[in-house]
């Protein structure tokens, strides 16, 4: 890194899920590109690099199983240095070491594993999902004139027997 002069470059490319190379970043879940925003700033200590990921990811509901279409974005800071004598503890994100003829840094894993650490954990579909759920619940009558699929009616055996042995 050599060849890159001290002071703030930023970058900007948008990405296909297929230019990872990895099952993970499928593209069932990012079929949209992936926006990729990069800010470099080379001191004379070392370099710091923000990554800013954004796209829109094809989840499904954990309640219902309805595609969401869901924006998610993530960040990331590496500090890469040159020195090995630096005070690290003051540092809360990661810090690598970078040799005086690196020519170049990869950032394809690290730019991967921000994008995947922005997919939410739940998801669920907001707020419909759950007013279904509350409309069902209210009306039991009503619930009945519609047909239940082979995992709603096992889920339901499962209830039973679950409330059953609670007594």
């Amino acid at each position: 890194m050599s060849h890159l002069s001290q002071g703030k470059h930023s970058y900007h490319f948008v990405l296909a899920s297929a230019d990872f190379q990895d099952a993970a970043v499928s593209t069932k879940v990012f079929p949209n590109p992936v926006e990729v925003s990069l800010s470099l700033d080379k001191g004379l200590s070392g370099i710091t690099v923000d990554i800013v990921v954004s796209s829109v990811a094809i989840l499904e509901c954990d309640r219902c199983l309805a595609t969401l279409h869901r924006h998610i974005s993530g960040e990331y800071r590496i500090f890469y240095s040159q020195a090995k004598s630096m005070q690290v503890e003051d540092w809360q994100d990661e810090i690598r070491w970078l040799g005086r003829n690196d020519f170049e840094i990869d950032l394809t894993d690290d730019v991967r594993d921000t994008l995947l650490l922005a997919v939410p954990m739940k998801n669920v579909c907001e707020p419909a999902c759950m007013n279904q759920a509350k409309l069902l619940s209210s009306h039991p009558e009503q619930s009945d004139s519609v047909p239940e699929s082979e995992w709603q009616k096992a889920l339901h055996q499962l209830k039973q027997k679950f409330n059953e042995n609670l007594r």
